[in-house]
Formats: C-alpha cells, structure tokens, sequence
C-alpha cells in the first residue's frame, strides 16, 4: 500500500542548460557550437542510457528553438507541413558536442533505489538556453519559436 510520502516531499529531478551559439554577422545564420547540461536527478542507475536520454533532449530543444514549426493554414484548417518533407528537424550536422554533468546526489525519499526520472529534465530548458544565448550573441530577443531569420534580421544591429 503507498505511503503519503509524495505529499509530505517534494521529489521533483533538477537541470541546467547552458547553450553556445555564433550568429553570422553577415547573414544572422545561427550555429549552436556546444551545450552543456547539468542534472541533480538522484541516484543515476544507467550513466549511459541516462546521458543518452538527456541528449536526445538538448537535441530537441534545438529543433524547437530554432527550426520546428507547424505550420496551419488557417483558411481551411489543415497542416501545410504535414509530412517530414516540409517539417525541419535537427540532423547531425545541426547536433553541437553536448556535455551532460549529473550531481552525485541520493535523495533518501525518493524510494529504495534513492533514484528519480529523467525523462523530461534533458528537454526542460534547452530550447530556451539557445534562445538566451541566440539574445546574447544578438542583443535582438525573439519570444516565439522558432527563432527563424525572418523574426530577428531586421533588428540585427548594423556591422561595422
């Protein structure tokens, strides 16, 4: 029978996602050149099944934050890009090196194995670790995704 430990404590997995980026100056091209995250997920069982779910992650917060978007046709109310033909998604070339740091941490409440999920904690964050340093690099903040030439171009300041 379960306890009432889950409302006694909170048990919730903890990240940080830090994003590198170089912005064309020329172009405004964006290239993610490395991202690193670090996880306080209690006892971690797998290492590398663990590190691989977190980049599976960070690679998705690269495809949200600057290439995939559903495109509707609002007219008629379907799906322009209903296929992978028109529908961008992150490719091996787009996949900077990713670093992935998990605490030593073993949390007493969180069960007998002191373990906690990981599967949201890689995505968590991500996407908006690109769009921060795509700010940094710009000083031009995009608030929708994704951040695509055509919301940012204009505001580039101009080169000297």
């Amino acid at each position: 029978e379960y306890g009432d430990i889950f409302q006694r404590y909170d048990q919730q997995t903890f990240g940080a996602h830090f994003a590198e980026v170089a912005v064309d100056s020329a172009s405004g091209e964006v290239r993610v050149r490395r991202m690193l995250a670090v996880c306080a997920a209690g006892r971690i069982i797998n290492p590398k099944t663990a590190r691989s779910q977190i980049i599976g992650g960070m690679t998705m917060g690269i495809g949200g934050a600057l290439m995939e978007e559903l495109v509707v046709d609002k007219r008629y109310g379907f799906f322009v890009n209903h296929d992978l033909a028109g529908y961008e998604l992150p490719v091996h070339a787009d996949v900077p090196h990713q670093e992935v740091i998990f605490l030593d941490e073993a949390d007493p409440m969180s069960g007998p194995l002191k373990a906690k999920g990981i599967g949201e904690l890689g995505i968590s964050g991500a996407a908006a670790a690109v769009a921060n340093a795509v700010y940094n690099a710009t000083g031009v903040r995009v608030r929708h995704y994704p951040i695509t030439l055509d919301k940012y171009l204009d505001r580039l300041p101009a080169m000297t």
